[in-house]
């Protein structure tokens, strides 16, 4: 796409009116989205206990002293440091030190950066998309069975995920403004990302770098240098904390756990880092070695992300992430919409990227990783439900929404058959396929009359529901 691609005034094809329904009641609809993400992340939160007992204990010895809140001490005397970044555990502790050190308290702040991720998203794909494709993608990650898991864990990934929306976000807001400033602010919040969870905070990096390379309305040669700025500044924040602890003298500082050489280097690029990707090599690796993905999420390959250990985690919606996503980038195309196109490379780049480390990783990938990875799947639902309610209108493209629930709803049949759980469910998600399709192919027949639109429109909206219920 050049550069001369401007963007068309938004058309009424593609929001098929929706957006104009809304003036106010949509903050309604945000805020009762909002309402039910703090209800799953935060009803009985205590019950959890302790969650994972490895970082609670942690929390317990960084309130003991500065020295092991620094550099996240595992043991009360400082011997040995737990295997991830500080950011989460200061934030966990910070908690557990105003309220009190307790199960909730350390539960606290993961479950409520959940619920923050949910409202971010919402602007993410509201501001190029408009507020229905808003809403659906927020409520999409809402409901994200790992999403909501993780929610309501101590383990740093719902930080982590907050921080991943948050980047992209202000990276989008930086190539429409093509401002400095705010692209450093997205390298910022990448690098604490990196301080939360490592390597796998540049999830996002090839989709924003792309989106601010191709569509910032600037000269190619400002593009790259803000480009190698940003990229400095990643690496400064990243390694920040790193730094510090590689400059302390060994015998001033806890042993960096999971390690072999006593590096918080070596654990950023090797046990958090690339030893995922190839196979966990050293540290508390089982008997060293690769392939240990498969003791947690399967066999890698292009169809893991659907598998038993994968599939009921973040696999529900994947067909409807696809084929709608698809479905976005060719209105997009057709309307030269550069602002579309860039949050869509954005977006879809963050989507790739998780998709493909985690389906062909032979390291440690855990089920819960997948909550790095929702938020782009939950955004492209939203965007393209609304552009597959576009597609119904017309008879060339309506083989897309049909795909798409036909695709989803076998898809949400298999998961649920996996796991027995509330068989009435099945019957709903069947209903649901069917209302939509009958109602895209009513739609055509008649594509010019307000009242077949509407009733497509109506029947997808039904049968996304569906799907989001199960």
């Amino acid at each position: 796409m050049t550069t001369q691609a401007v963007d068309a005034p938004r058309p009424r094809r593609l929001t098929l009116g929706l957006d104009r329904l809304w003036p106010v009641w949509h903050r309604f609809a945000l805020a009762a989205i909002l309402a039910l993400a703090a209800f799953l992340d935060l009803y009985r939160l205590g019950r959890n206990g302790y969650a994972n007992a490895y970082y609670s204990a942690a929390v317990r010895s960084m309130l003991e002293s500065w020295h092991n809140f620094f550099f996240v001490s595992f043991d009360p005397g400082g011997l040995v440091s737990v295997d991830k970044p500080p950011l989460a555990l200061w934030v966990e502790a910070a908690s557990a030190k105003l309220f009190g050190y307790s199960g909730f308290s350390i539960l606290l702040p993961e479950a409520l950066a959940g619920v923050a991720a949910v409202g971010l998203l919402y602007l993410v794909v509201a501001r190029p998309f408009g507020r229905v494709a808003g809403l659906v993608a927020a409520l999409a990650l809402a409901v994200s069975p790992v999403s909501v898991a993780v929610n309501r864990d101590n383990n740093p990934d719902a930080l982590f995920a907050l921080l991943l929306v948050a980047s992209v976000y202000v990276g989008m807001r930086a190539v429409e403004s093509g401002r400095l400033a705010t692209l450093l602010l997205a390298a910022v919040l990448v690098g604490l990302a990196f301080n939360t969870k490592m390597l796998a905070a540049l999830l996002v990096v090839p989709g924003l770098t792309l989106a601010y390379l191709f569509f910032a309305k600037l000269s190619w040669r400002r593009r790259l240098v803000q480009l190698a700025v940003a990229g400095a500044v990643l690496v400064v924040v990243s390694g920040a904390w790193i730094t510090a602890v590689e400059l302390t003298p060994a015998a001033d500082r806890p042993y960096v756990g999971s390690t072999d050489d006593n590096s918080a280097l070596s654990l950023a690029l090797g046990y958090n880092g690339l030893g995922r990707v190839t196979g966990q090599e050293g540290g508390t690796s089982f008997g060293g070695g690769g392939g240990l993905g498969g003791a947690f999420s399967g066999t890698p390959g292009v169809l893991r992300l659907l598998n038993d250990a994968l599939g009921d985690q973040g696999g529900w919606l994947l067909v409807l992430a696809l084929v709608g996503g698809l479905s976005a980038t060719l209105a997009a195309i057709r309307l030269r919409s550069r602002t579309r196109l860039s949050a869509l490379v954005a977006i879809g780049g963050w989507f790739a990227a998780s998709a493909a480390i985690f389906s062909l990783s032979s390291g440690i990938i855990h089920t819960y990783y997948l909550s790095a990875m929702a938020p782009a799947t939950s955004a492209l639902v939203g965007i393209g439900v609304v552009s597959l309610a576009a597609d119904a209108r017309s008879r060339t493209r309506m083989v897309l929404p049909i795909a798409a629930l036909v695709g989803s709803a076998w898809l949400e049949l298999d998961l649920l058959r996996r796991s027995d759980y509330l068989p009435w469910l099945q019957g709903l998600v069947v209903a649901g396929a069917v209302v939509g399709v009958a109602g895209v192919v009513v739609a055509v027949t008649r594509p010019d009359d307000p009242r077949r639109a509407r009733l497509g429109v109506t029947a997808i909206a039904f049968a996304t529901s569906t799907l989001l219920a199960a």
